[in-house]
């Protein structure tokens, strides 16, 4: 009898036995099929952050040098909008814009003139002794151009930019800038740190604007250019912002193989190319052999882990009650961890909305408000004001992630009346069928719910004066519905637009309500948000 049970213990360990050294063995199997796998993921990561990283300095560099050249964007837009003959006023005014331009430091000199068969008259210059070289002193009838180009006085680089305007008879119009690229260097190597690689922006014809070693700054970089062209980095008909062009070459900066991502930033009228190095074996196969190193040393972690588990378990067959006792209340925290993540995940995304809209939504209001104090000083208070509350809005501490629908009404009212101010006739906003006034004081609806949605509209839909956009509110007892014209840009923008709507759709969730939905009818975009107690 004794014996009997000796030898069903001995084939139960036995089968045991058996079974630990068929794991151990799948586990170094799928450890070793796996790696590979892992390896081409970290390497296809790294891809993407290397990539993103490109993007990042590309978005840096376009706000930059298109915030330079605002200067000839003011100036080309007084020539275009002086219609009847010029005089001393039109001078005058592109002297003015001259002088607004020197207070970037990073502006060497600005300048304006003109020209008539007679010659140069009316000449100015914020810095003559930086001014004469390059510049067209004859004139000309049958031209009008932009140029962009390096002069080298003495001690300096300077990229200099002109437009002449030859659109009236017998006489042109000469306004233009110099950046000092030196300067410029300095300027951007201290607020742009390198983390990966380093940055290099060339002309359309591969000149030199910014590298990390200046003395390359105005030289032409053709050994950038051997197997990638210019012409085609800036063609728009091959250049994707998805599909970039790339090389693999020896760095002269870093004497090391590189890969090199090529990409283009439109500025004014003329094209600047911005690439980025990274060094292959620093980054690539460093990077994925420690990642390779960790997976090691976690899966012998786990393999331990799991050995450990293995002999613990033989020893709590009986407990099994408390086992099951113990997944449940496992379930319980997971169901909880899972609804309170969600309610942090759409906090996080408003915060992200929040944090999106900002910057974006004052840039796009400072420059409405410069237009007003120019042409309505009085109507440029109200902005101002309108403005204020709007920020002060936003920055209110909420104590959840829900508002009365009143206080979202006010909020969509001063909104609204700031992008009135942007496009005029080109948007309208109507507000009908409030069937109980009431619904403002005790319902309720995600923060920033209409804001949202209005915004959602404004930044991807194509509206002038004559086919404008119209945002229409209708309101019932259980839901408002938001309806607008629903004409899609033909180049649409990219997805991190779905950020909003997917804050909607999660705080609903997360409260249980049904209801929330986006549709296309016909010409109309339709969204309809359900109301909460």
């Amino acid at each position: 009898m004794g014996s009997g049970k000796l030898l069903i213990s001995f084939r139960k360990h036995k089968r045991y036995l058996y079974a630990s050294l068929t794991l151990i063995i799948l586990f170094f199997v799928v450890s070793a099929l796996i790696t590979p796998k892992i390896t081409l993921v970290a390497e296809n990561l790294l891809e993407d952050v290397v990539q993103e990283n490109l993007i990042s300095k590309k978005n840096s560099i376009a706000f930059e040098f298109n915030n330079l050249n605002t200067f000839l964007v003011y100036s080309e837009k007084i020539l275009a909008d002086t219609l009847e003959k010029p005089g001393n006023q039109l001078v005058e005014k592109l002297q003015f814009t001259s002088d607004l331009a020197q207070t970037s430091q990073l502006i060497a000199n600005s300048f304006s003139y003109t020209l008539n068969p007679e010659g140069v008259e009316n000449l100015y210059s914020t810095k003559d002794t930086l001014f004469k070289k390059g510049l067209p002193v004859n004139y000309d009838k049958a031209r009008t151009w932009f140029v962009d180009t390096i002069v080298r006085p003495k001690g300096q680089v300077i990229y200099r930019k002109f437009y002449v305007d030859r659109s009236r008879e017998n006489l042109s119009y000469v306004v233009g800038y110099d950046i000092d690229l030196i300067a410029f260097w300095n300027y951007f190597s201290e607020n742009n740190e390198a983390r990966i690689g380093y940055t290099v922006v060339t002309t359309d014809t591969g000149i030199c604007l910014l590298h990390p070693d200046p003395e390359y700054i105005g030289t032409k970089l053709d050994s950038y250019f051997t197997r990638v062209s210019t012409k085609d980095i800036v063609n728009p008909a091959l250049h994707s912002g998805k599909n970039l062009f790339t090389d693999e070459a020896t760095s002269e900066y870093l004497n090391l193989d590189v890969r090199r991502y090529f990409d283009k930033v439109q500025v004014g009228n003329s094209s600047l190319i911005v690439i980025e190095s990274f060094p292959l074996d620093l980054i690539l196969k460093e990077r994925t052999q420690q990642i390779n190193r960790y997976f090691l040393w976690i899966s012998l972690l786990a393999f331990a882990v799991f050995m450990l588990l293995l002999l613990v378990s033989r020893y709590q067959l009986k407990k099994e009650f408390l086992e099951n006792l113990k997944v449940v209340e496992e379930k319980e925290q997971l169901i909880n961890a899972n609804e309170k993540y969600q309610k942090e995940n759409a906090l996080l995304q408003l915060n992200q909305l929040k944090k999106k809209m900002n910057p974006h939504f004052l840039f796009n209001s400072l420059n409405s408000l410069h237009i007003l104090i120019e042409s309505k000083p009085e109507l440029s208070q109200e902005f101002v004001l309108k403005l204020a509350d709007v920020y002060r809005y936003l920055l209110e501490n909420k104590e959840g992630d829900l508002i009365l629908v009143k206080k979202e009404i006010t909020f969509l009212d001063q909104y609204f009346f700031l992008q009135k101010i942007r496009f005029g006739e080109s948007i309208r906003f109507i507000m009908n069928n409030i069937v109980d006034k009431r619904l403002f004081y005790s319902k309720r609806i995600p923060f920033l719910a209409l804001e949202t949605v209005v915004e959602n509209a404004i930044k991807h839909n194509e509206f002038t004066k004559r086919n404008p956009l119209q945002i229409e509110l209708l309101f019932y007892e259980n839901y408002i519905e938001v309806i607008n014209t629903y004409t899609p840009r033909k180049t649409p923008k990219a997805a991190s637009h779905k950020l909003g709507l997917i804050y909607l759709k999660n705080t609903y969730n997360f409260y249980n309500i049904e209801g929330f939905q986006t549709k296309v009818t016909g010409d109309k975009f339709k969204c309809i948000l359900p109301l909460l107690p």
